[in-house]
């Protein structure tokens, strides 16, 4: 009874949490609604070993950040750790922040490069700059001493409505980072719409092999001048 009773004392810390994020970061509706299906994972690389006192670095996206995560940690390794959680979920979903939140504690970061949007497509575009901000600004709360990186959403392999949708977002979005005093850009739509769609896509969103390497070594620039700060 003793042990049960310290395990829902061990609890209540992260219920009061987790329902002041919601207070202080509120999202009143689902306006995007959900995707037939929902996603999240992450992977913390060298949090006990001999490399653990290089500086710290969290990258967070969507499938395109799974894609390049590998490629940055591989290219960043001996010079700083990486973090990385992509996920479906677009910052207007109401558990987007908990689930932020949550990586945010997991680890102090010295740079926390930030991506969300190939997934709000059919997010309005007032409520994604909203929720964009307050998404930037819990980072700044949570992590003060990193350097916080924007990273736009790389282009589509389509030239339907959802390909404007996209630059539409990317532009709320950086409205929403210069807002917020101290972010950093990294501007992969700029880096990868020039590119051959035939050569550098396998589908609508995702790349070759060439292509996330461009992708990763333009992060992992971008990651070591913020480290450098």
């Amino acid at each position: 009874m003793k042990k049960a009773y310290l395990a829902a004392l061990a609890i209540v810390p992260t219920i009061a949490f987790a329902d002041a994020v919601a207070d202080n970061y509120p999202v009143a509706e689902n306006v995007r609604g959900h995707e037939n299906t929902e996603w999240s994972i992450s992977y913390a690389y060298h949090l006990t070993d001999a490399k653990k006192s290089l500086p710290r670095v969290l990258l967070v996206g969507d499938s395109i950040c799974q894609g390049y995560q590998g490629k940055v940690a591989a290219k960043l390794d001996g010079k700083a750790n990486v973090t990385y959680w992509a996920s479906s979920y677009c910052v207007t979903s109401p558990g987007y922040l908990r689930l932020l939140a949550f990586y945010l504690d997991e680890a102090e970061y010295d740079v926390v490069h930030f991506n969300n949007g190939l997934h709000s497509c059919e997010t309005p575009i007032a409520d994604y700059a909203k929720a964009y901000r307050v998404a930037l600004r819990l980072i700044k709360k949570k992590q003060p001493k990193a350097k916080i990186v924007w990273a736009s959403s790389t282009p589509l392999n389509a030239t339907d409505s959802r390909a404007g949708k996209v630059a539409a977002l990317n532009a709320a979005a950086r409205r929403a980072a210069e807002s917020v005093e101290d972010v950093a850009e990294n501007d992969l739509y700029a880096l990868a719409n020039p590119l051959d769609r035939k050569a550098y896509w396998v589908d609508t969103h995702h790349y070759t092999d060439a292509g996330y390497e461009l992708l990763a070594s333009q992060v992992v620039e971008k990651v070591v001048a913020a480290c450098a700060k």
